[in-house]
């Protein structure tokens, strides 16, 4: 099973540090970079009367601590977290579902 792990995804955790004066600079920086199998598929969705281009993904990874809070960076494309599914406690696996904008 895990010989169909054959993208490498990059996971990023977002860094508001202060910058003085009551301001704030957000960077996005690399948490982990791990083996998954993505799956994408292109949709339309309509959103206050605009149509707008959608990728969705399936990712299939080894279980590590993932939150809708961070993103993941696949073949250059920013993907924006959705959910988080552990199938299972004995489960060595998990499936992230993720979207990006086109």
């Amino acid at each position: 099973m895990l010989t169909c792990l054959r993208n490498t995804i990059t996971i990023q955790s977002l860094t508001v540090t202060p910058s003085g004066g009551g301001t704030f600079s957000e960077a996005w920086t690399t948490t982990s970079t791990a083996w998954a199998r993505v799956q994408g598929v292109a949709v339309e969705e309509t959103r206050f009367d605009k149509i707008q281009q959608v990728e969705q993904y399936t990712i299939r990874m080894r279980k590590q601590p993932l939150s809708n809070t961070q993103r993941i960076v696949y073949l250059g494309k920013v993907l924006d977290i959705e959910s988080v599914l552990d199938e299972s406690q004995l489960s060595r696996m998990m499936t992230v579902k993720a979207r990006c904008e086109i």
